[in-house]
């Protein structure tokens, strides 16, 4: 292999990375830009090393194991657990497709090479649309979002606020994680607080819920709020 054969192998893996780093680092993801275009660069490198024979096997079986063995201990580094949720496992993968891409145009095949970049991008892209649509229509509940809802009544108001709240729980889309009810001895009254996840759709339908509360006689607060956490994919 010449030099020219060289550089043209580790500017259009350079090229390569950068397209797939640009979808992560839109989406906003810990490993964006530089991480995956180094990760592309890094396996054509280790490609063209075994290519010359500087030390390392020739056997491109053996070079591509040792990459993806390395590959795993950075997909590693950015895998998180967070409450019940798993996150970083999208990254992971994207940059083991990034390694897969780096490794195949190392070795000379451009054609594979490009074809792991459309699908990689097709993925992320199209697949992205898809999985929403699928989570949308299966009721997921969304997992970086939780809401609250306090409520204040009478004793009067009592079965109807229960019995609207016991409606709006029982509908597919909601999960209550936190729920109490206390009672006020100044006052009497009782309040009401839960917390909880919705699903996209549930989710609509959060200010109809406060405006039946605070329509029932006898309600003197209704009142909902959302917390966000940042996602980590």
């Amino acid at each position: 292999m010449n030099n020219k054969e060289m550089v043209l192998r580790l500017l259009m893996s350079l090229a390569f990375g950068i397209l797939i780093g640009i979808e992560r680092q839109w989406h906003h993801k810990n490993a964006g830009l530089k991480t995956n275009t180094l990760v592309a660069i890094g396996a054509t490198a280790f490609a063209l090393i075994s290519e010359h024979g500087l030390g390392i096997s020739n056997n491109p079986a053996v070079v591509a194991a040792g990459v993806v063995t390395g590959i795993g201990f950075i997909g590693g580094g950015v895998i998180m657990r967070r409450g019940r949720n798993v996150q970083g496992i999208n990254t992971a993968a994207n940059l083991w497709a990034a390694a897969s891409m780096g490794l195949a145009i190392g070795i000379g095949c451009y054609i594979l090479g490009a074809l792991v970049l459309v699908c990689t991008l097709s993925a992320q892209f199209l697949l992205r649309k898809f999985a929403g649509w699928i989570d949308r229509r299966s009721g997921l509940i969304l997992p970086f979002v939780s809401y609250h809802v306090d409520v204040t009544f009478a004793p009067s108001a009592a079965a109807q606020v229960r019995s609207v709240w016991s409606a709006f729980t029982g509908q597919p889309g909601v999960s209550v994680t936190v729920y109490s009810e206390t009672i006020q001895k100044d006052s009497g009254e009782s309040n009401l607080e839960a917390r909880f996840g919705l699903s996209e759709i549930r989710v609509r339908e959060l200010t109809s819920l406060g405006h039946q509360l605070s329509s029932i006689p006898g309600v003197s607060k209704a009142e909902w709020s959302e917390n966000t956490v940042d996602e980590i994919d």
